[in-house]
């Protein structure tokens, strides 16, 4: 049982830096950036160091890649005994720099407003003050991880991210993704995996007027395709996976007949075998050829693996529930949710790890966003609780 001790020094803690939170929220959204402005996000990336730096953490920056923003890493205890405690997520966001004026933060009837306060920064602050307590608290019974990365909205294109994940989460004690929270109060306990595919048609080109016989009309072949394609869906709504063609282009000039065209494939799974299982229709579907004398190919562009509940993710949010619920916290109970997240990386390393740890709120991705502000102390007390238990996850 967490002692009345601990419970009262925590109490404390969250009413003397119940404005230093906001602060660092309010400094943390003004710092904007999406994934191409690697200038802004920088700044944030120094701004993450330089508070991980002033609380004691042996902190690094670490590049990913020329175009990507570098992963922030600090870390507590760093030569304790035993596995790692991990807080993870991402400072990058889907807004650009300036969308929304010059210092966007503000704060209306207990909900903060701004780019990315409730995804995911809004999770950042929490770990970044559930570490500085245990800093100040001194505790040093186990190593305590803070880990964001800066370019998880596009899933590290063009970077090695993925891999520095994998490393720093494949022997460690438990993982927490700082992702939003609903409001409803659940943890996150799955997600479905997005992949995307392009699909392309090659035809012959001719003239319509004179040669149109010579042609095979790529555009065409590929109207089947797109019918073929989304049927492999499954049709109840509890499904496994989905397929969708979001867009098509093909053609030059209206008086040709079209010796191309591509569409591009949103494809969404909760496991490793539904993925296999959607992939062979989707192979099927694109074998099968309408117009003698075009081809099709099928290629995957863009994987984000599912995040599946496992035995140990399942194992974590038990524990956290069960703390959340000694308390008197806000933990509902668990979802499995259609987005994706960096948590998937962390259980398919057969690792511990609980995902939307974070603030609550809504609208993410969305002009709407907000983060409830009472949930950063409520989220703050339970993650402190939660670390000093970390005997539990053992």
């Amino acid at each position: 049982m967490l002692s009345s001790e601990l419970l009262d020094k925590i109490t404390k803690y969250l009413e003397e830096n119940k404005e230093e939170v906001i602060d660092f929220l309010r400094d943390l959204v003004n710092l904007e950036g999406q994934h191409g402005e690697k200038e802004k996000l920088l700044l944030t990336a120094d701004f993450l160091r330089d508070k991980f730096e002033s609380i004691g953490l042996d902190t690094q920056v670490i590049e990913v890649g020329e175009k990507n923003a570098p992963v922030v890493t600090g870390v507590l205890n760093g030569g304790a005994a035993g596995k790692e405690i991990v807080f993870t997520g991402h400072y990058d966001t889907v807004f650009a720099a300036g969308s929304r004026g010059e210092n966007p933060f503000y704060i209306e009837d207990g909900k903060a407003y701004g780019p990315g306060v409730c995804d995911m920064k809004g999770g950042i602050t929490i770990a970044f003050f559930v570490v500085k307590a245990l800093q100040e608290f001194g505790f040093n019974q186990a190593p305590v991880r803070l880990l964001f990365v800066g370019d998880e909205e596009v899933n590290h294109q063009g970077g090695c991210a993925i891999d520095l994940l994998k490393e720093y989460t494949k022997d460690i004690l438990v993982a927490f993704n700082m992702e939003n929270r609903y409001e409803s109060g659940q943890l996150c306990v799955g997600r479905k995996g997005c992949y995307e595919f392009k699909c392309v048609v090659h035809g012959v080109a001719a003239h319509p007027g004179h040669a149109y016989d010579d042609g095979r009309n790529a555009i065409e072949e590929m109207s089947h395709k797109v019918i073929d394609l989304q049927a492999v869906t499954p049709k109840e709504k509890d499904r496994d996976y989905s397929v969708n063609v979001g867009t098509i282009k093909g053609g030059t000039v209206v008086n040709g007949v079209p010796d191309y065209c591509e569409a591009m494939i949103d494809v969404r799974v909760k496991s490793f075998a539904a993925l296999d299982e959607c992939r062979q229709k989707m192979e099927a579907a694109c074998a099968k050829t309408y117009i003698e004398g075009t081809s099709t190919e099928l290629i995957l562009s863009d994987p984000m693996i599912p995040f599946e509940s496992t035995e140990q993710v399942m194992k974590a949010y038990e524990i956290v529930k069960g703390i959340s619920d000694e308390i008197g916290g806000t933990v509902t109970g668990s979802i499995v949710v259609g987005g994706s997240s960096d948590a998937a990386y962390i259980a398919a390393n057969g690792s511990k790890v609980v995902c939307q740890c974070g603030v609550s709120g809504a609208f993410t991705h969305n002009v709407k966003e907000y983060a409830v502000v009472s949930s950063l102390y409520e989220a703050i007390k339970l993650f402190i609780c939660t670390v000093y238990r970390y005997e539990l996850f053992q």
